[in-house]
């Protein structure tokens, strides 16, 4: 009797371990189990919320979930960005981030989180900057607007949508590398900056290849490794003999401490989203293109954007 009674109990709790096993490994199977969020740092409507809208629906296919994007505007991205590194590091929690609040606000001045505040999960989309001058500008190649800046020091101005920005840096890391003098008007936005420069208020501006497009900008290059769709006549600065890139670009991060699983699902599902020609024709028709790094790289990429970033931040006198 005791004998049976002992064997009956073992059995027992072995299947009950057996069972609580199970249902842990089919948990972790099953991960999402549940509808996600998606944090966008920026208001909807803007680039990066289109960007973003674009990324959770190819998302939600390639986990077989809903992912719902919740937009937490203010601060040039940083109240989001706040919010995201503060959020669980459940797997339940994403968000589609451009660079500018990752390498450049971090270095402006003192926030609640800095690039290392995060998970991240791959890079997804890049969209080529372009030089645009203004209508009437004698300026037809990237050469001739070097040598006549050489000749002419601090003669040529160029706009941006504000200091820090990344058309602002990226603009001042081409005059650094060409040792080049221009002056810096800076505006409130892309919108009144490129309104200056169709007015003939400045010389110069750094935009993305849809906003030079859409506005149909005089322009003598675009810094990017191969021709732009919507202008395929206008030859690349590493054409015209200059070596230089210069993008808008971003991609999913998480906050930070995902599990190894939920990471490897998510990063999964991220190289997924990235081949999509379904993701690549919408990206398409928003004028910027997939570019996909995976988590190692893509942090790596950040870290190395946001040292560099720093030391022009800090060369300009721009940081708080």
């Amino acid at each position: 009797m005791i004998n049976t009674t002992f064997k009956r109990t073992l059995g027992t709790l072995i299947a009950g371990w057996v069972l609580g096993a199970t249902a842990t490994l089919v948990q972790a199977e099953t991960y999402p189990s549940r509808p996600m969020t998606m944090v966008i740092p920026f208001p909807a409507g803007g680039v990066t919320d289109t960007l973003g809208r674009a990324t959770a629906l190819q998302l939600g296919e390639a986990l077989g979930t809903n992912v719902v994007v919740t937009n937490k505007q203010g601060g040039a991205g940083t109240i989001g960005m706040a919010q995201i590194a503060k959020s669980r590091p459940d797997g339940y929690t994403v968000a589609v981030v451009p660079a500018a609040p990752l390498v450049n606000q971090p270095n402006l001045r003192r926030l609640p989180y800095d690039a290392d505040s995060f998970d991240y999960i791959c890079q997804l989309f890049s969209s080529p900057m372009v030089l645009a001058t203004k209508p009437d500008s004698p300026f037809k190649t990237l050469g001739e607007v070097v040598d006549y800046a050489r000749e002419n020091p601090g003669a040529l101005s160029y706009g941006s949508p504000g200091p820090g920005t990344l058309p602002h840096l990226a603009m001042e890391q081409l005059l650094d590398v060409l040792d080049l003098q221009l002056r810096h008007v800076p505006f409130t936005g892309d919108g009144p900056g490129v309104t200056a420069l169709m007015g003939g208020h400045v010389d110069l501006y750094m935009a993305t290849g849809t906003v030079v497009s859409d506005k149909e900008l005089p322009a003598v290059a675009a810094f990017a490794d191969s021709r732009i769709d919507r202008l395929p006549a206008l030859a690349t600065a590493t054409e015209q003999g200059y070596a230089l890139n210069a993008a808008l670009w971003g991609g999913l991060i998480a906050p930070k401490g995902l599990a190894d699983e939920h990471k490897a699902r998510l990063a999964e599902a991220c190289h997924t989203v990235a081949g999509s020609d379904a993701y690549r024709v919408q990206l398409k028709s928003l004028g910027t293109d997939v570019a996909y790094r995976d988590a190692e790289a893509f942090q790596a990429y950040v870290s190395k954007v946001s040292a560099t970033n720093a030391k022009l931040i800090d060369k300009l006198g721009l940081a708080q």
